[in-house]
């Protein structure tokens, strides 16, 4: 099966799968809820059987007839699931299927399981007694470890199994969630690395960490009969928004005053390709007209390699007669002053990269700076920017590699509202985190991206479309996926590429999302 092939099926299941209300994220204690809801009308093994068909249903369309599995089953309800789906694999006419037990005490339903296991020709094995040099030839491995209900690190057998799982070379399926992971755990903690999660019912905030979400490689969400009133009723952490790209064409009478004018600042003798970058973005996203303010120093550099940008020095002057400012890219520290200037205009401002440390420091010797600004704000930090802006913001230490999920999206939410702005959060995903409280996530897992220059370009187009009269939050989705569609595109046909080279599949990409 060629690239393209597989690509098409995962789609397939994908939107197979997929039903109304269920591209959420919400928490492992929410859909614990639902599921003791769900049991008090369903009865919990019917539930279990339906798991495991839908999570089976994935699994059988990417193996191979020929295929031998390895099913690694935990003690509670997941191990419970994995043994239902070996035994669907041998009705599918699967025959090479071996069960290796990791546990010693059983949930009520995994005993259950394992008594309907017994009537079947399957090999059954326990942890303890398995050398584990000699599993080394399955090609696939179906981890139904430990579920959503870890808290906590796995240690001792458990720790040395999830070693050699992801030492293995096998193909890796991860029911519900990839053992090791979930919304109490620190996300630093060792876990299974899958190609392929069946969550069930719902996405939890473990799925979705920036730092957490390709340990799970493609991932599906399948209902497993919960009642969709239960599904509705879940607490909402966040939304994931994979809807094709759709934004209003210029008007055929439209010319370089009426697309937005915007201005950055940024840009310094250490960096001074950064914000040149950022304005290329601005205008491939349709700004009309573009205003660079620099340092007088670089001032020559800056017009001389940016022909079509009107490149001013700056010396303090008030700034006015935007549409839209975008302060940071490339400027180096030591820009507090000017932030604060721009900060007490009244037009939409986007803060990146060193701008956004400058904020902090402002943040942590004046507190209320921000009180009396009104106009949007949205700020487009990657994760070490978000630990400095977010300690500034709530007066301790956060985003941290040693906490949970759940203490992130927290977190997140909580800055947003406390700055009253938009954080554009930049990892392999894109979370996008409003002063309502909300959090939109696009996905990305788009390696090529990760290249020099790439976030400048995304402040700049977030920057063109405030300018063009969008929301803070209507700015950040249209940018971040008309970034993530550029990069998909660029990848396709060129391979790996530098930052220049992705502003043509920009432009582009903003046309073909015009209607």
């Amino acid at each position: 099966m060629n690239r393209r092939e597989w690509n098409g099926n995962i789609e397939n299941l994908s939107s197979l799968l997929y039903s109304s209300g269920m591209k959420i994220v919400t928490s492992s204690e929410e859909l614990k809820r639902v599921d003791l809801s769900a049991k008090e009308i369903i009865p919990s093994l019917v539930l279990m059987e339906s798991a495991a068909l839908q999570c089976w249903f994935v699994l059988s369309r990417l193996l191979e007839k020929s295929s031998s599995l390895l099913f690694l089953i935990g003690g509670g309800n997941n191990g419970a699931d994995g043994m239902a789906i070996a035994r669907h694999a041998y009705h599918g006419g699967w025959r090479d299927i071996t069960v290796l037990h990791t546990a010693t005490r059983y949930s009520e339903e995994h005993t259950v399981q394992q008594g309907l296991l017994e009537g079947y020709p399957i090999k059954q094995l326990w942890l303890g007694d398995t050398n584990l040099d000699d599993l080394s030839s399955y090609d696939w491995i179906i981890d139904a470890i430990t579920g959503l209900g870890l808290n906590g690190p796995l240690k001792g057998e458990l720790s040395t199994l999830i070693s050699w799982v992801n030492h293995s070379g096998a193909s890796v399926f991860s029911v519900d969630i990839p053992s090791g992971l979930g919304d109490l755990c620190a996300v630093s903690d060792f876990c299974i690395s899958a190609d392929h999660t069946v969550a069930l019912g719902s996405f939890t905030q473990a799925h979705y960490h920036p730092l957490t979400r390709s340990r799970l490689g493609n991932l599906f969400v399948a209902n497993p009969s919960f009642p969709l009133t239960l599904l509705d009723s879940l607490d909402v952490a966040a939304t994931i928004d994979d809807e094709p790209l759709v934004i209003p064409a210029l008007d055929r009478s439209a010319y370089k005053n009426t697309r937005g004018s915007i201005a950055i600042f940024g840009s310094s003798v250490k960096y001074s390709g950064a914000a040149r970058l950022a304005a290329n973005a601005a205008f491939t996203a349709r700004s009309g007209l573009v205003t660079l303010y620099c340092d007088p120093e670089i001032h020559e550099i800056c017009a001389s390699n940016t022909l079509s940008v009107m490149v001013r020095p700056y010396r303090g002057e008030a700034v006015e007669g935007f549409d839209a400012i975008l302060a940071g890219p490339g400027w180096g520290e030591g820009r507090e002053e000017i932030l604060k200037v721009l900060l007490a205009t009244s037009t939409p401002l986007v803060i990146d990269a060193d701008g956004i440390r400058s904020l902090a420091r402002l943040l942590a010797s004046k507190g209320h700076l921000l009180e009396n600004r009104n106009a949007p704000m949205i700020l487009t930090p990657h994760l070490g920017e978000m630990r400095v802006i977010g300690e500034a913001v709530l007066g301790r230490g956060c985003f941290e590699s040693n906490e949970c999920p759940e203490a992130f999206f927290n977190q997140l939410k909580e800055v947003a509202q406390s700055l009253r702005a938009t954080i554009v959060l930049k990892s392999s995903l894109i979370h996008i985190a409003d002063p309502d409280g909300t959090i939109t996530i696009l996905e990305g897992l788009n390696p090529s991206l990760g290249v020099a220059g790439s976030g400048d370009l995304l402040a700049g187009m977030i920057a063109a479309f405030l300018g063009q009269g969008f929301t803070a939050h209507e700015s950040s989705l249209i940018a971040g996926k008309i970034l993530f569609r550029s990069a998909q595109a660029a990848n396709e046909r060129v391979g790996y590429y530098d930052s220049e080279t992705l502003l043509g599949y920009i432009g582009l990409a903003v046309k073909e999302a015009e209607r």
